[in-house]
């Protein structure tokens, strides 16, 4: 699965389960490039991990404005900060249980995601949405 197949993947299952449109503003600008200005030369990027995590995050943050929560596992992943940029919304994703470890301790912020993976994430991101909460995913769903 691509980046932008994920973002529109995301956007069109929301969408579709909540039955609320996107706000034509305020998504912030790491989602709007998604939407709006994504160049044509990286529509074949692979989605990995930490792409992943920091759409959900902005999603999280600009779309439902779900506030961020304290930190308590994800500061024991020894790739937590291998992308600082990311580490945030690695740290947002992991303690909700919308994303686990690749194995112990480590995230694996570079794995691509498959897209039964993805899936998977976008059903537990939502039900997150539903909720409209900061309430732990399950995981195992």
């Amino acid at each position: 699965m691509t980046e932008k197949e994920f973002f529109d993947y995301l956007l069109e299952t929301y969408a579709e389960k909540t039955g609320r449109d996107l706000p034509a503003e305020s998504m912030g600008y790491y989602l709007e490039y998604f939407l709006d200005n994504y160049p044509p030369e990286k529509l074949e990027l692979k989605l990995t991990k930490k792409i992943c995590a920091r759409i959900f995050h902005e999603f999280m943050i600009n779309i439902l404005k779900i506030p961020d929560v304290d930190w308590k596992k994800a500061g024991e992943l020894k790739d937590i900060y291998d992308c600082r940029v990311c580490a945030n919304a690695i740290a947002q994703v992991y303690e909700r249980g919308i994303m686990s470890e690749a194995k112990e301790k480590v995230f694996g912020l570079n794995e691509l995601v498959s897209k039964e993976d993805a899936v998977k994430y976008v059903n537990l991101f939502l039900n997150l949405a539903e909720a409209g909460n900061e309430s732990e995913c399950n995981i195992d769903a």
